[in-house]
C-alpha cells in the first residue's frame, strides 16, 4: 500500500482536529477517547498516533492553532514593513484580525471549551497555562517595538497585559457569551476605540525618537 502523500497527511490531521474539538466540547476531554476521536474521523485509532502521540497533544495542537499559541504569528512578522503605515494601524489591524478569527464558529466552540475544561486539564497536568505561551510571542514585539522607538521605553510584559486583557474582556462579551448574532460593528468600534487609547498611552513623547 503507497504511503499518504504530505497534503493526505495534513488532510488527515486537520480531520482529527476537527472531530477531536467537535467530541472534546460535547463530552469534555477526560470523556473523549482516542476510539471516539478515530471512528468520528473514518480511521483506525491507530493512525491517529502517525501523527498524534497522545489525546493531550492534539489538545495541545489545538491551542497552538486556536488559542494563544496563535500569536507565535509574531515571530514572522516583518515588522519594520509592518511599521511603514504607522504603529496605531498595525496595532488596529492585528485586534481586528484577532476579532474577526474569534467569530468563527470552530474558534468560539473552542473558547467555550477552554472557560469549561480549563481548570480541570490544568490539574491533570494537560494544560501548561497558554496563556503566557501568547503572552511571550506578544511581550517580544513590544520588546522590538522599544528598541525601535516605536513606543515609549517600559516593561514589555506590562504592555501585553494592557494591550490584550481588554481585547480579551470584548471578545468573552461580545462573542463568546453574547445571546444570538455578535454585534460586529459595535464590537469593532470599541477595539479601535481601545486601540486609539493604547497607542496614545505607549507613543513616544513629541520630540523623541
Amino acid at each position: 500500500m503507497a504511503r499518504p502523500t504530505r497534503e493526505e497527511a495534513r488532510d488527515t490531521r486537520r480531520l482529527i482536529l476537527d472531530a477531536a474539538l467537535e467530541l472534546f466540547a460535547a463530552g469534555g476531554f477526560a470523556g473523549t477517547s482516542m476510539r471516539q476521536i478515530a471512528r468520528a474521523v473514518g480511521v483506525r485509532e491507530s493512525a491517529l498516533y502517525h501523527h498524534f502521540e497522545s489525546k493531550a497533544a492534539i489538545f495541545e495542537a489545538m491551542v497552538m492553532e486556536l488559542g494563544p499559541g496563535k500569536m507565535r504569528r509574531f515571530d514572522e512578522l516583518d515588522l519594520d514593513a509592518s511599521l511603514a503605515g504607522g504603529l496605531e494601524p498595525l496595532l488596529r489591524s492585528f485586534a481586528r484580525l484577532l476579532m474577526e478569527e474569534s467569530a468563527r464558529p470552530r474558534e468560539q466552540k473552542f473558547i467555550r471549551l477552554m472557560l469549561a475544561e480549563a481548570p480541570r486539564l490544568k490539574d491533570a497536568g494537560v494544560l501548561h497555562n497558554p496563556m503566557l505561551t501568547g503572552m511571550t510571542y506578544l511581550t517580544g514585539v513590544f520588546e522590538a517595538l522599544a528598541r525601535r522607538g516605536a513606543i515609549r521605553p517600559g516593561d514589555p510584559e506590562l504592555h501585553a497585559v494592557e494591550f490584550m486583557g481588554p481585547l480579551v474582556m470584548l471578545r468573552l462579551t461580545y462573542l463568546v457569551l453574547v445571546e444570538g448574532a455578535p454585534d460586529m460593528e459595535r464590537l469593532f468600534a470599541l477595539v479601535d476605540a481601545h486601540v486609539h487609547h493604547f497607542h496614545d498611552s505607549v507613543k513616544p513623547k513629541e520630540g523623541t525618537c
